[in-house]
């Protein structure tokens, strides 16, 4: 008796955690499919003009997913896109705070460098916060310095502060030296 009592009791358990489960997966899944009918809606615009309701709305759907489901393969991938989605609609703060949390949470992921490159990147040019922009960029240069990025954020850090006609200038005296020192026999 206590066998067939307990037996029943551990059935009842076993398909109430499946149910959940598929509850689980059917919640995430509809999460996901939203994520991508939202990029398709976003990215599908030929006219290449920002959307900033639909922008606002995907960086809202990335933020659920990242928050409900911390440790699924797909919250890097969400951690970054939240970013660059922040980055273009010019949430520069926002943008920073999902590259950090993505440089933080995956560290050795392909991505990580861009992350910690995007912040200096922001710093400089959408915050012109030249001190941080620098820190960010020496970072980069300490934890990655054979990234392809490296050289970059050394010219970044070279051209912090300068105007666009200083660096026209610059640029233009550096292509006269060149030419003069092509004509050199």
């Amino acid at each position: 008796m206590k066998k067939t009592i307990l037996s029943t009791v551990y059935c009842l358990l076993l398909t109430a955690c499946c149910l959940l489960q598929t509850s689980c997966t059917s919640e995430q899944q509809k999460l996901e499919e939203a994520i991508a009918a939202k990029e398709k809606e976003l990215y599908g615009d030929s006219t290449m003009k920002v959307d900033f309701s639909k922008a606002k709305d995907m960086i809202a759907l990335y933020a659920d997913f990242v928050k409900k489901y911390p440790d699924d393969e797909k919250t890097e991938d969400y951690l970054f896109k939240a970013g660059e989605v922040s980055m273009g609609t010019m949430q520069s703060n926002v943008a920073i705070k999902y590259f950090e949390q993505h440089y933080l949470k995956f560290p050795k992921a392909e991505k990580a460098p861009y992350s910690l490159f995007m912040q200096g990147f922001i710093y400089e040019t959408q915050l012109q916060n030249t001190e941080k922009a620098k820190w960010y960029y020496e970072k980069f240069i300490r934890d990655f310095p054979t990234h392809k990025l490296a050289e970059d954020a050394k010219y970044s850090i070279a051209n912090l502060g300068k105007s666009e006609e200083e660096l026209i200038r610059e640029f233009e005296a550096k292509l006269k030296g060149d030419s003069a020192s092509e004509k050199l026999p």
